[in-house]
């Protein structure tokens, strides 16, 4: 599939079938985040590929909301291990966010849906998954094959708007 249809078409999808996800194209999808650039090529990441029915159901619970997808990728951050400029301005966020979107991206070109989670108890979620107090969860998405389609691109800003040439 080419990039821009990739771009182009790619929606945020909020209900999954109950087919699991091919080995080989999760794979595909975890590959795309580890080719994914980071500050210092650091990778100051790991991703969480949840299955466990139990588990998911709590993490469910912690972003209340029942996905009913058949995996969750928790993106789970060390800032610690991240680059930071000297004014203390951190990547660790930017990096991993580069990462799902990878994700995101190479998980539709699959045929596989995502939705990027943001709302959800992180001290939960990491309770659940027995983290550190140095890691951090940033964000998470359910993956699986979509049971609903989603038509044409949201509105967007005219580019226009979002640039500036100097």
């Amino acid at each position: 599939m080419d990039l821009f249809q990739v771009l182009s078409n790619r929606r945020s999808i909020r209900k999954y079938e109950g087919k699991n996800v091919e080995k080989e194209k999760l794979q595909k999808v975890l590959e795309a985040a580890r080719l994914a650039p980071s500050a210092m090529n650091r990778q100051p990441y790991t991703l969480f590929v949840i299955t466990n029915r139990e588990v998911l159901a709590e993490i469910d619970a912690a972003c209340n909301q029942d996905w009913k997808a058949p995996m969750m990728i928790v993106m789970v951050s060390k800032p610690k291990e991240a680059w930071a400029r000297d004014d203390g301005e951190q990547y660790w966020k930017a990096d991993a966010a580069i990462a799902l979107h990878h994700v995101s991206l190479a998980a539709f070109s699959e045929g596989l849906g995502t939705c990027w989670i943001a709302a959800f108890n992180e001290n939960k979620i990491k309770e659940v998954l027995n983290l550190d107090s140095d890691s951090r969860v940033p964000f998470l998405s359910p993956l699986g094959y979509p049971a609903e389609k989603k038509g044409s691109v949201k509105n967007r800003k005219a580019l226009e708007v979002l640039t500036r040439y100097i």
